[in-house]
């Protein structure tokens, strides 16, 4: 597996040893640091870049997109976006206890550490938070996205000490039959009408920061705007 990509950016003094004559050495304290943007199944949408640059305008200024490492296997960009939506919807919804490790878009001179994630790429962050903070990094914001979490997963990373704030956006008011906390029936009786609002092209439903249309610079504005008023940094 590959090397995290951590920052330096604090370092503490600590003796070694017992013995009182024995000098102090620097220990260095590795955090992760930086805002990471998953996207939707497939990660590779053309809403992605003007999405960062949304964020970056609004004020997220060391913010990238995430690719994160599970057991070995890069997830995301090298998986067709069909499998990414199984993977969602039958697997990484629910907790696991896999390392997962983030492999680029670490930047140490942010002032927090960041993870955010829409639809598949809500799960990634999801998982990706749940791992660094069994390993005792502090979260600032987790943010999930039209995000198909299961609610006991969801409810686990609420009540983590390690993760500061989760923020969930649901698409509901925009007609996506998602939102967090979904049974696997109810996601299962999503599909087709899912598989509508992809095919239409139009920014509907789940689809609303997805589909590239007019008023799309809008709602990447907005979006970005409403994160940092929420504390995002």
């Amino acid at each position: 597996m590959p090397a995290p990509f951590l920052m330096p950016i604090a370092t503490a003094t600590a003796a070694l040893a017992l013995r009182g004559d024995v000098p102090a050495v620097k220990v260095h304290i590795e955090r992760p640091r930086g805002s990471l943007y998953w996207g939707g199944a497939g990660l590779d949408g053309p809403y992605i870049r003007p999405q960062l640059d949304a964020f970056q305008a609004a004020g997220l200024r060391h913010v990238h997109t995430g690719l994160t490492n599970t057991a070995g296997q890069h997830v995301g960009r090298n998986i067709g976006a069909l499998l990414d939506a199984l993977r969602s919807g039958l697997l990484i919804r629910f907790e696991d206890e896999d390392d997962w490790t983030i492999v680029s878009g670490m930047d140490g001179r942010a002032p927090q550490f960041n993870l955010i994630g829409y639809s598949y790429g809500s799960l990634l962050a999801a998982q990706t938070a749940n791992s660094y903070a069994r390993k005792g990094h502090v979260v600032d914001h987790l943010v999930l996205i039209g995000s198909p979490i299961d609610i006991t997963f969801l409810a686990s990373l609420q009540a983590n000490r390690c993760i500061r704030k989760v923020i969930v956006i649901d698409l509901t008011e925009h007609g996506d039959p998602i939102r967090a906390g979904i049974s696997q029936v109810e996601l299962l009786q999503a599909v087709p009408l899912l598989k509508r609002q992809q095919s239409r092209d139009r920014g509907e439903g789940h689809f609303y920061y997805a589909h590239v249309v007019p008023d799309s610079p809008r709602r990447w504005k907005q979006l970005s705007e409403n994160l940092v008023q929420l504390g995002l940094a």
